[in-house]
Formats: C-alpha cells, structure tokens, sequence
C-alpha cells in the first residue's frame, strides 16, 4: 500500500485548507446582519488558489440575505495564508449589505483546517 502526503494542499489527503469567514454586515436602513461560514471549492489557478463561499445572513429587521462569491488569491503559503474578501449580499427589501476583510488565524475543523475572519473594511451602500 503507497503511502500518501497528509496535511498539504492538493495532496489529496484528508486535511484540506478552508478558511472561516465570520463577522457583521455593513449598517444599511439602520441595521446589520451576522455572517459565518466555511470556503467551499479549492480552485488552483497559476501556482496559487482561491476559493467560493456562499452563505446566508442572520435575521435582522425582519429579513435575511443569501450571499455567494469567490475569494481573492491566497496571500502566503501554507497554513498561515489567508484571502481577502468583498461580499455583496443579495438585495432583499431594496438594499444589500456589503462586507469586505480576510481570512486569517488557524483554526482546526475535525481533520480540516480553516482560518477565523478579521473585517479590515465595511463600506455602506444603498440600491435604489
């Protein structure tokens, strides 16, 4: 039996880079909603990666927004990389919330590793 390479990117074992991504909403109409969720696909792209992620808010003012993207290039290598984000969420009753940071800080999922989230930016932004 081949042995095989735990714990690297793209190595096909059972560790697998995902990045958590958690925070609060920009404050649009005079609320903000909560987000969190894990990085989905590993897209490999010239020597380096990024990743879709895709989630719903928590319920503020009556309502909630979906939200789906894909994170910027990773920044580093190995565990301690991390992506930078910008999220658009899904209008919903004339506005969208908007929420931009990185994903950083260690985290251990079961046998996946993942990254807590530090919003370097919120910028406000109504839709007509």
């Amino acid at each position: 039996m081949a042995k095989t390479r735990q714990g690297r990117q793209g190595s096909g074992g059972p560790v697998q880079f995902k990045h958590r991504m958690e925070g609060l909403t920009s404050r649009v109409e005079g609320h903000q909603h909560a987000f969190g969720n894990l990085t989905d696909l590993f897209i490999p792209e010239d020597g380096r990666h990024r990743h879709n992620f895709r989630g719903i808010t928590t319920t503020a003012d009556g309502h909630r927004h979906t939200y789906s993207g894909q994170t910027g290039l990773n920044i580093g290598r190995g565990p301690n990389h991390f992506h930078r984000f910008r999220i658009q969420t899904n209008i919903t009753e004339g506005h969208r919330h908007i929420i931009s940071g990185r994903t950083t800080g260690l985290i251990r999922l079961g046998t996946r590793v993942g990254h807590r989230l530090i919003i370097e930016k919120v910028v406000r932004q109504r839709v007509k």
